[in-house]
């Protein structure tokens, strides 16, 4: 025998809807769904990066745009000289005020008398006395005449400080004179001090350019304050600063600026506010889309489950309704003797009754008043009285409803369950032959209900289809349906099934009749 199962049993809580799998499953573009929530929290989540990001070099470029007069001051008092007159011993008072207002001069040539040299020491001017440091001095002053500018930085080739001091040859009417800035040094910081007098407003230092986004520079003593000239490492880790390429301090070499320790610790602050507001603005938005995604899913889902209630307790009329003209005909035909049509009319009183019940349930479902029904004891008594409401119809058509009831009970919201019964032995009467067999047991913690006909039965492919809305079935070779009606029986019962947690599942095959078990929770 084949076995279709259309719904699997889950036990349910009284008031809890479909599980998250099967919600996931009622969404065709749940995929979609998910990639499209991933990429907008990944957006959301570096949004506020880089906001920060952005801001942080706003403020460099405004931090550059406010400081480049003290950029432009360093550079001119590095590329100028103030008048000197002739040097005879080296330590002139006028010699000592040039000294002291050019700290990184190291070396002067006299371009005029004798091309005398002298050399720095101190505050005061010598002859010099080391032979190599003559040579490479002279050399550097010959290729600045050479070239016939008013600067000239040694290559590589002749320097061989190259990328450790910073170097530069002046040349004047009378005088050829060299500056070596040395970081770290304290001419390097006296330096600083005359050119950016009176006013301190930042620090300054040379990097390399290749240096400007590594992280594994050292940290210096001499870069920290109070001192005026920073460190390599400072000048790339510091959030407020900004650097400028320059060719008056060589090949490679680049001027920095940053804050000092009070701005920097302000700016920061200023980042960190701006970046949690950026963060709590992406977490506003993303909670509105994720608050708008469920409530319109929400919305949908209420509008389907509705829909499906309302063709659920309309489908549910349709038996008692029947049963009802086919006693209201029988009065009017004077078919009962007056001791039974009393009994009928009470009987069709207490059918009015049900109904009412059932359709008050149904519109309180509907409007969002509470779950599917009440939830009540499907005993024997309960089902017997079930199968006496529809016993009229197997009469009518000579049919015998056979009942094989356990003494346990299930437990359920008795008006779904009584229209699911009615569905199925409904099922049996009008579509199947013979006896219908409404048989209840107990399994654990199931209550079990089947409900069988002796019929031709289905073959395989037409039980797969079983219960699909508005699918009928056709004799092989004949035009036309096998039944009247519209196929939505099984396909609400199906649907309340799904809701409810009921398990269902229908067997049949060819020549051995149909069944449908149904699996409630055990009371």
């Amino acid at each position: 025998m084949y076995r279709h199962r259309t719904s699997r049993y889950r036990a349910l809580h009284p008031g809890t809807g479909t599980s998250r799998w099967q919600r996931v499953q009622q969404h065709s573009g749940i995929v979609l769904l998910i990639l499209a929530g991933l990429a907008t929290a990944a957006l959301l989540i570096a949004a506020p990066r880089f906001y920060l990001l952005e801001q942080w070099n706003i403020g460099r470029q405004a931090y550059m745009e406010a400081h480049w007069v003290d950029f432009e001051a360093v550079e001119r008092h590095w590329k100028t000289l103030p008048i000197l007159q002739t040097v005879q011993r080296g330590d002139e008072a006028d010699v000592r005020r040039f000294l002291a207002d050019q700290p990184l001069v190291v070396a002067l040539l006299d371009r005029f008398e004798g091309r005398h040299f002298w050399i720095r020491e101190g505050d005061r001017l010598v002859e010099p006395r080391d032979p190599a440091l003559i040579q490479q001095y002279l050399g550097w002053f010959a290729h600045a005449e050479m070239a016939q500018r008013f600067e000239w930085n040694p290559p590589m080739a002749q320097d061989p400080d190259f990328g450790q001091i910073a170097t530069i040859v002046l040349l004047s009417d009378r005088w050829l004179v060299i500056k070596r800035w040395r970081p770290g040094s304290p001419d390097v910081e006296r330096e600083l001090a005359a050119a950016l007098a009176p006013n301190r407003a930042l620090r300054m230092g040379l990097i390399r350019e290749a240096d400007l986004e590594r992280s594994d520079l050292k940290r210096e003593p001499w870069g920290a304050e109070p001192n005026l000239q920073v460190d390599p490492a400072r000048l790339t880790s510091l959030p407020l600063g900004t650097a400028t390429k320059t060719n008056a301090f060589g090949d490679g070499w680049n001027l920095a600026g940053v804050g000092f320790d009070t701005q920097q610790a302000t700016f920061r602050t200023s980042l960190k506010r701006q970046y949690w507001t950026a963060s709590g603005v992406a977490a506003l938005i993303g909670a509105a889309i994720l608050l708008g995604l469920w409530l319109r899913h929400h919305s949908r889902r209420k509008a389907v489950l509705d829909a499906d209630r309302l063709a659920s307790m309309t489908h549910s009329l349709k038996t008692p309704l029947a049963l009802l003209k086919f006693r209201c005909d029988s009065l009017r035909l004077g078919r009962l003797s007056p001791e039974r049509a009393d009994e009928e009319l009470l009987k069709i009183g207490e059918e009015v009754d049900h109904l009412t019940t059932i359709i008050e349930n149904g519109l309180r479902v509907i409007r969002g008043g509470g779950p599917s029904g009440p939830r009540g004891q499907a005993t024997r008594a309960w089902f017997q009285e079930v199968a006496e409401d529809i016993r009229p119809g197997f009469d009518l058509e000579h049919r015998e409803l056979e009942l094989r009831l356990t003494q346990e009970a299930g437990h359920a919201p008795l008006p779904s369950l009584r229209a699911a019964i009615l569905t199925l032995v409904e099922n049996a009467l009008g579509h199947g032959k013979g006896r219908v067999r409404l048989e209840t047991w107990r399994a654990r913690r199931r209550f079990c209900i089947q409900v069988s006909d002796e019929g031709e039965g289905l073959d395989a492919h037409q039980l797969k289809v079983l219960g699909k809305p508005f699918q009928r079935l056709r004799e092989q070779g004949k035009e036309g349906f096998l039944r009247e009606g519209q196929g939505l029986g099984l396909s609400l019962l199906i649907q309340v099934a799904e809701q409810e947690g009921w398990g269902l599942t229908f067997s049949s095959a060819p020549g051995e009749g149909f069944s449908a078990l149904l699996e409630v929770p055990a009371a």
